[in-house]
């Protein structure tokens, strides 16, 4: 449940309180967002349940985003008040901006005014910490703590540098480099996923290790948790097919061109074992990708099914169905996707980068592949099938390791890093 205030006025602002009063940021895509279609993805549900468990602790919430995602455009800036608390402020971009994100850059002044206007209409109280995410809310970020005498947090999920060196042919926008190095520059503390990703963060900014604060996202595991009734995945397959899993938007970065590939060399090598791949996911940034017309050039257009993005319950579902779910990003910093699914019981076939080296055990809760090649990754599949007794020992492993995750750990590191930041900026 939720209320619109619209105009903003009938929200009566409250009045000035000690509570902790926290604004996270995340301009290009909101967090209330379906992940999996178009931007919308392991940021959105990191913002999403980390604001949910800082306004289940006690912290007053205000969330900042915009429309340049949404199915439907505002005519006007909304805020919606959700039933925990937490205040949504969506800012309306213009079309401009909705076609081409980095348009936002153009009207970043006015966006942040607009933005402690609303900020102001809701809550009267002193904001005691900003929270951005991701680079074009960090130039935001940098504006409001500066406008509200605050403390910035930030944290990137993904950096460009990173991303271009696992990735040379993606596509990025020329400021975010810049962008990058200057919010690196002025926040007050940056958040990493992974231990990997502090040392990106040193060796790209220069940053040092009281300038971060080490955050390990959470998973909601009453919603992605192993089978509650015996698992129907245990033992011999008996000519039921292989069944794999990949979640995500779909672009060449996230890598399911590479599974797909890896499908037809299976199936090669494996003609008597039928297979099926389920993609839930859609279509993301300029780049058409095609994989119902690449499957059908691989041979394995029948074994092919895609879904659209899915909400968390059913996602749960596909997982606790799958054999394995597979990661072949080119870089990931931390990879979320992987710990839903192993927090279902299901292995994870994964590329050995960022956050995915990190986060799954090799043979233990899934398998980290070296390489994007896709008999690599065929090979891995094969394992799947020749390997079925140890298919039991790696689901146990994959339930137990995620089981050591959780959103409210994320929020009580987060308010960590808020306090230590705090603690540092008023000295």
């Amino acid at each position: 449940m939720s209320t619109d205030c619209v105009p903003p006025g009938v929200c009566a602002p409250q009045t000035q309180t000690d509570q902790a009063r926290v604004v996270l940021i995340s301009l290009h895509t909101s967090p209330l967002a379906q992940a999996g279609g178009r931007d919308a993805g392991g940021l959105n549900v990191y913002v999403n349940e980390l604001s949910r468990s800082l306004a289940d602790s006690g912290v007053a919430v205000d969330i900042v985003t915009s429309d340049a995602d949404a199915e439907q455009p505002l005519t006007k800036d909304r805020i919606t008040r959700l039933e925990d608390g937490r205040r949504v402020h969506t800012l309306a971009v213009g079309e401009k901006a909705r076609r081409d994100k980095s348009k936002l850059l153009d009207h970043l002044d006015a966006l942040t005014a607009r933005a402690l206007r609303s900020l102001d209409a809701v809550d009267l109280s002193r904001i005691t910490t900003v929270h951005s995410h991701y680079w074009i809310s960090g130039l935001a970020g940098i504006k409001i703590a500066h406008a509200a005498a605050a403390p910035l947090v930030h944290t990137m999920h993904t950096i460009a540098a990173v991303k271009q060196e696992r990735d040379p042919e993606s596509q990025e926008s020329p400021h975010r480099t810049i962008a990058e190095s200057m919010i690196a520059r002025e926040a007050d503390m940056v958040t990493a996923n992974t231990d990997r990703e502090i040392s990106d963060l040193k060796r790209l900014f220069g940053l040092s290790d009281d300038q971060i604060a080490l955050v390990r996202p959470g998973v909601d595991l009453s919603v992605f948790h192993p089978p509650v009734d015996a698992d129907p995945r245990l033992g011999p397959m008996d000519g039921r097919p292989l069944r794999l899993a990949f979640a995500g938007r779909l672009q060449p970065h996230k890598g399911p061109q590479v599974a797909v590939e890896a499908l037809g060399a299976f199936r090669r090598s494996m003609p008597e074992v039928p297979v099926e791949l389920v993609v839930a996911g859609s279509q993301s940034g300029d780049g058409v990708l095609d994989l119902g017309l690449l499957a059908e050039a691989m041979g394995v257009r029948d074994s092919v099914h895609a879904l659209p993005p899915l909400p968390h319950s059913e996602l749960a579902d596909l997982f606790r169905r799958s054999d394995a779910v597979l990661m072949p990003s080119y870089s990931e910093s931390f990879g979320l996707v992987a710990l839903e699914a192993m927090a279902c019981g299901t292995p994870v076939l994964a590329h050995d980068v960022g956050g995915l080296s990190a986060l799954v055990e090799h043979r233990s809760s899934g398998r980290l592949i070296p390489s994007l090649d896709p008999e690599a990754w065929a090979t891995e599949m094969r394992w799947l099938v020749l390997h079925r007794s140890a298919w039991g020992r790696y689901s146990r492993a994959a339930a137990t390791l995620a089981g050591e995750y959780s959103w409210a750990a994320t929020a009580a590191a987060t308010q960590e890093a808020y306090r230590r930041v705090s603690l540092v900026v008023s000295g």
